[in-house]
């Protein structure tokens, strides 16, 4: 007997986004040689001498310029912008990008999103943002709360429980950040045969909010 399995799509999807110039950027009058279009990244060679090069990626995000700030306090696409139609706010990389990995922890599978790119490229202001521009990780954890609060709304029967842990690896040591106390050499990293690797000490606590 053949049986059809519907599981989400194992896969790994890449984004690049494009921040605005810093102050120490604008000072030295910078020059941006990123242009986006879809999906597409282009690379310019400041000299002029090489032909742009051209890469794909699932997401190019553009968020270099385009947007205004709204009275909120809330950066959003100036569509009278030559550049805004195309603007990348925080909410639509969260739809893109941080729904899936909620609707992933729905069904019971694991997810991973990760930030990567060198110091100042920008990983703080799409994974946490500031202010009202929230980024993936608080948006996330809002809408983790709003969906029981509406699950529970048309099934009173069902508990839900949400627990947190963080660390930090650094210097090839394992920190757990809710503990006060740092530990000699840090958490030992182990792996269990059926829960996969874990820190083993590492703190989770519950949470309602």
């Amino acid at each position: 007997m053949d049986t059809d399995i519907n599981m989400p799509e194992e896969n790994v999807k890449v984004a690049v986004r494009v921040r605005p110039f810093n102050r120490r950027e604008r000072e030295r009058n910078a020059k941006c040689i990123i242009d986006m279009t879809g999906s597409t990244t282009k690379i310019e060679d400041p000299s002029g001498t090489d032909e742009p090069r051209k890469f794909t990626f699932d997401y190019s995000y553009w968020s270099h310029d385009g947007c205004k700030e709204e009275s909120s306090g809330y950066f959003a696409p100036d569509t009278s912008h030559a550049n805004g139609r195309k603007f990348c706010d925080q909410m639509k990389v969260y739809n893109e990008l941080g729904v899936g990995v909620l609707e992933n922890a729905w069904e019971g599978y694991n997810s991973t999103l990760f930030a990567y790119g060198q110091t100042g490229s920008g990983k703080s202001w799409s994974m946490v943002g500031y202010g009202i521009n929230k980024g993936i990780v608080p948006l996330y954890c809002e809408n983790i709360f709003k969906q029981i609060d509406e699950k529970k709304a048309t099934d009173d029967k069902t508990e839900y429980e949400v627990t947190f842990s963080m660390l930090e690896i650094y210097n090839e040591q394992i920190r757990d950040l809710l503990s006060g106390t740092t530990k000699k050499g840090g958490l030992k990293c182990r792996q269990h045969p059926k829960l996969g690797f874990y820190a083993d000490g590492l703190q989770v606590v519950p949470v309602s909010s």
